[in-house]
């Protein structure tokens, strides 16, 4: 570990230490809690070798002061497999301020909007963490913004407006030592990654809002944002020596609804999102055509059932329905998925035994990441589990060799 990185780790330890002595000593004023996991997974076929191996320090500090509150989380990570990746991370640093019917957050946070679980329609404010593709917690996929966010409210009704001054796009796993790069293999020419260097302008900021309602039986919400598409678009441009992958950004915006309805063990949820002026990859033996924006309707319906004897069960089918579709798009003109979530708890809730599929329907490709949670403490647990991929098209179909097994064990504090 460079000396950077110690000196990272030992502020951060001196944080943890100081705010803990604090909290001691003020017990009613300061929080401090956090978590150490350890994560390792193994491909199922052919090699068997280590797909991740990663143990991390999670440290959450919060003060509340009056109607202002500050909160600040941390990461201590090392990883074995991808060497850049561990090191120091200021995950979120934010300040509340609330008042009667109005309030204020701001800096580094976590923005989640809509209904949908594990499925993006309108919740399009933070970026995704896709360095081992959803094989991680959908917590760690989200990543945080520095955001100003201002709520208006009363006991039915939540205004929100924000406003993200600085642009950050989707983290993709390029590294070829990484198992889950998404550049193409096994070329003639190697592929670079080429990001095009960006100056961060005031016209490049993100703003938006939405309103929530919370009425007798029902909530739903509007919203709408004027934003970037997260996920690149990328151009290969070949050469003599490379193919150069270079990721474009462009801008777009949507307006969306959300809704959510409790019918006694069920709860029904609808979501749907019109996105504006929205680019999409193109086809290979299209690459050279200029790039154009198109209108898209994503919506997703499913339904949650919290049965008796711990059981819930959720489905979820959603779908994004292209505008003016043209055959150079790489994206199929109605792109159909599905997502299956089933949980059992046993043993006094001391074990939970869940499984979470998505199905490709467009492409007949699947991810199911099954999962048993036992409870040693209320403060350890200890999971295992299998992450099945499928298919010949599609994305899953780019990680079908990647099924793994997998262990990890949390303390929280």
């Amino acid at each position: 570990m460079s000396m950077k990185k110690k000196y990272k780790l030992f502020v951060f330890c001196v944080l943890l230490g100081g705010s803990g002595l604090l909290h001691a000593q003020e017990s009613s004023a300061w929080s401090v809690k956090g978590f150490v996991d350890t994560y390792h997974a193994v491909r199922s076929q052919k090699s068997c070798d280590f797909m991740s191996s990663r143990t991390r320090v999670r440290g959450e500090l919060g003060r509340i002061l009056g109607k202002s509150s500050v909160f600040v989380s941390l990461n201590a990570t090392y990883n074995a497999i991808l060497k850049n990746r561990s090191g120091f991370e200021l995950r979120e640093a934010y300040l509340d301020h609330s008042e009667d019917h109005w309030g204020l957050r701001l800096g580094r946070q976590l923005v989640i909007w809509g209904a949908a679980d594990g499925l993006r329609i309108t919740d399009l404010v933070s970026p995704m963490d896709m360095t081992e593709f959803l094989a991680q917690d959908y917590d760690d996929i989200r990543m945080p913004v520095n955001a100003l966010r201002f709520f208006a409210y009363n006991e039915f009704v939540r205004v929100e407006a924000i406003a993200v001054p600085v642009f950050q796009g989707y983290v993709l796993p390029v590294e070829s030592e990484n198992p889950w790069c998404v550049l193409p293999q096994n070329l003639p020419l190697p592929v670079v990654w080429k990001p095009a260097e960006r100056d961060f302008k005031l016209a490049d900021a993100e703003y938006g809002g939405r309103v929530a309602f919370t009425l007798p039986g029902i909530d739903f919400s509007l919203s709408g944002l004027y934003t970037w598409n997260k996920m690149p678009v990328v151009q290969y441009v070949p050469s003599t020596t490379e193919i150069a992958a270079s990721p474009k950004h462009y801008r777009m915006g949507f307006v969306g609804a959300d809704i959510s309805k409790p019918l006694g063990q069920f709860v029904l949820r609808g979501e749907a999102a019109y996105n504006i002026d929205k680019h999409f990859s193109y086809k290979p033996e299209a690459m050279t055509q200029p790039q154009q924006g198109f209108g898209s309707l994503n919506w997703l319906v499913g339904v949650d059932w919290y049965a008796p004897a711990e059981w819930m069960v959720s489905a979820q089918f959603s779908t994004e329905n292209i505008f003016g579709y043209k055959d150079c798009i790489a994206q199929e003109k109605n792109n159909m998925l599905a997502t299956l979530h089933v949980s059992k708890k046993l043993l006094n809730s001391t074990l939970q035994l869940s499984d979470f599929t998505y199905f490709d329907v467009s492409n007949t490709g699947w991810f199911s990441r099954f999962a048993a949670d036992y409870a040693l403490s209320d403060q350890i647990h200890l999971v295992a589990g299998y992450d099945w991929f499928g298919g010949d098209k599609g994305i899953f179909s780019i990680y079908k060799d990647n099924s793994e097994v997998w262990v990890k064990a949390k303390y929280s504090f």
